[in-house]
C-alpha cells in the first residue's frame, strides 16, 4: 500500500517527525486523512467530543478562547507545519480552545486519537519532540502572563515580538510580521483596537515599527524594541548585570 509523495512531504515538514526516515514517514502518512476548510470556517470547537490530532498542511489558523470577562482572545496563529489538538488527544478531556481558519482556505491532516497515541508509543523521537513543544508553549504562556502588568503600549509591543518570534520572516530591513489587523493584535494583547492604534502611532514615531505598503508590520530591530519595552516596564537594560 502506498501514499502520495505530497502527503509524505507535508508530514516531513512537521517538527515532530523530522527525525524519521522515509519508510516511517510513509507509514505515518497512511494514517491520516486530508480535509479542507473554507476561510473563517470552524475547525475545532470547545464543545466537540472528538479527540483527533491535526497538522496544518496549507493556510493559517487562529487559536481562540473566551476569557473570564467573556471577551474573545486569540492565543496563537499557526501555519503549515504546525499542529494542534494534541492535549485533548492525549487526555481525552474536552477541547480547551476553538480553532478557526483565517482569511484563506486551510487544509489539515487529521490523525485519530488511537493513531496519534500509537505514534507516541512507537516512535520515541516523536514523543520527545512533543515534550519539547509543550515546554516551548509553556514558556510562551509564562511570557504572556508577565505582560499583563505592562503599560498598554509595552504590552502590545511584547505581542508583536511574540508574533515575530513565531511567524516573522527576516528581511534585509528587519523582521516582517504576517498580515494581521489591529483587532487581531488587540485580541493577542488584551487591548481594545483604539489602544492598539495609539500604541502603533507611538512605536511608529519612534521608528521601532514600520508599516509596509502591504499592510504588514516591519520591526527594524527586535533588540531595540525589547529595550524599549524594558524601559517602559522599569526593568534594567539587558546589558546591565542584575
Amino acid at each position: 500500500m502506498t501514499t502520495s509523495s505530497s502527503v509524505m512531504n507535508k508530514i516531513a515538514q512537521v517538527s515532530l517527525f523530522q527525525d524519521l526516515g522515509p519508510a516511517e514517514l510513509e507509514e505515518i502518512a497512511l494514517m491520516c486523512t486530508r480535509k479542507k476548510y473554507l476561510p473563517n470556517a470552524s475547525i475545532i470547537l470547545t464543545e466537540d467530543e472528538e479527540h483527533s490530532f491535526y497538522v496544518i498542511s496549507q493556510g493559517t489558523v487562529a487559536i481562540k478562547a473566551i476569557d473570564p470577562t467573556m471577551r474573545e482572545k486569540v492565543l496563537a496563529y499557526l501555519e503549515p507545519g504546525d499542529f494542534f489538538g494534541e492535549i485533548s488527544a492525549i487526555d481525552a478531556e474536552p477541547r480547551s480552545a476553538d480553532v478557526v481558519a483565517c482569511n484563506e482556505e486551510v487544509e489539515v491532516l487529521i490523525f485519530s486519537q488511537k493513531d496519534f497515541l500509537g505514534l507516541l508509543h512507537n516512535y520515541p523521537s516523536v514523543h520527545l519532540s512533543l515534550s519539547r513543544e509543550f515546554c516551548r508553549r509553556l514558556r510562551l504562556l509564562n511570557h504572556r502572563l508577565t505582560s499583563v502588568s505592562l503599560p498598554a503600549s509595552a504590552r502590545i509591543a511584547r505581542a508583536l515580538i511574540l508574533i515575530a518570534n513565531e511567524h516573522g520572516k527576516m528581511t534585509k530591513d528587519g523582521l516582517l510580521l504576517p498580515k494581521l489587523t489591529q483587532t487581531d493584535i488587540g485580541k493577542m494583547s488584551d487591548s481594545p483596537r483604539e489602544t492598539v492604534n495609539r500604541a502603533f502611532s507611538e512605536l511608529r514615531d519612534l521608528s521601532l515599527i514600520i508599516p509596509t505598503e502591504s499592510k504588514q508590520v516591519l520591526i527594524p530591530s527586535k533588540e531595540k524594541l525589547e529595550e524599549w519595552i524594558k524601559s517602559k516596564s522599569g526593568l534594567a537594560p539587558s546589558n546591565q548585570k542584575l
